[in-house]
């Protein structure tokens, strides 16, 4: 309520019996006038209550507005309040299928250089996914989704575009156990790509793996390429192991100590490609 109707509800209250003898004074005061022709019947009456009920009417008719409005205004944001509810749960909608959407298209992409990776090697392979890691003290292992029922059997090269991982080393019903490259338990017959010198890289149960057999006088620098030789018949020959990261002098005067940067990045890998057959032959 204003000021001002607030007042005029005030004065009202205070002056009631004053407002209600003049009321009777102007009735009495209408009886008296209305036995004259030129003024008509009820005419002060009218007039004076008019003065006085106008402004009461205003009050009740701009009360009455104000609710209103409020009431409008309340079932207005209410409203508002739901639509925006709803609003965002189409938004979060649209967000999860726009990831999922994304996710298939990654999928898509690395299937897609799998196949093509797989289409331009000379030998038979098949796609498997990993399901789990084994990142443990002693192991550096993975599980794929195929095993014996898919023609999974031990030592079968495990490989992607980016180089070798490691081989399987148990097959199950289903499912197999990869021995990534890493392990202590892993050894790789390689040989350096631009000087052909040959060793054996053997994993370090860490993140890396170690040249070994390397003598003081062999030709070897930081950055090259280490590749696999085929000597084994497990991995298929010219595949990349990784690069060297770092060469010392051993303590025996007799060999270098040199570690090597895995080519794949492991925790990042989600496919694979099990080498099923090395044989250098043409494809049907």
């Amino acid at each position: 309520m204003r000021i001002s109707e607030r007042k005029l509800s005030l004065f009202l209250k205070r002056h009631h019996l004053i407002l209600v003898s003049f009321l009777l004074a102007l009735y009495s005061l209408h009886l008296a006038l209305t036995y004259q022709k030129d003024v008509p019947r009820g005419y002060i009456v009218r007039q004076t209550l008019s003065a006085i009920v106008t402004p009461l009417e205003r009050l009740i008719l701009g009360t009455s507005s104000t609710v209103t409005g409020a009431w409008s205004h309340y079932v207005f944001l209410i409203g508002l309040n739901d639509e925006n509810a709803e609003l965002k749960k189409q938004v979060e909608s649209l967000r999860s299928e726009n990831d999922r959407l994304k996710e298939d298209v990654a999928l898509n992409l690395r299937l897609r250089e799998l196949f093509n990776y797989r289409e331009a090697v000379p030998w038979h392979s098949t796609a498997a996914g990993i399901v789990a890691y084994d990142g443990g003290l002693w192991a550096r292992t993975v599980t794929i989704n195929k095993g014996a029922s898919d023609g999974m059997v031990k030592d079968l090269a495990v490989i992607s575009p980016e180089g070798v991982m490691g081989r399987v080393i148990e097959p199950g019903a289903s499912t197999s156990t990869v021995l990534l490259a890493i392990d202590v338990r892993s050894d790789i017959d390689v040989f350096v790509e631009r000087t052909r010198i040959k060793g054996v890289a053997e994993g370090n149960g860490a993140d890396g793996l170690a040249l070994k057999y390397i003598m003081l006088d062999d030709d070897v620098r930081v950055g090259d390429r280490i590749l696999t030789s085929g000597i084994t018949g497990i991995f298929p020959k010219g595949l990349v192991v990784g690069e060297i990261s770092k060469i010392e002098k051993s303590k025996d005067n007799f060999f270098k100590t040199i570690e090597v940067r895995p080519a794949m990045r492991l925790s990042t890998l989600e496919e694979v490609s099990v080498v099923t057959d090395t044989g250098f032959y043409s494809r049907d």
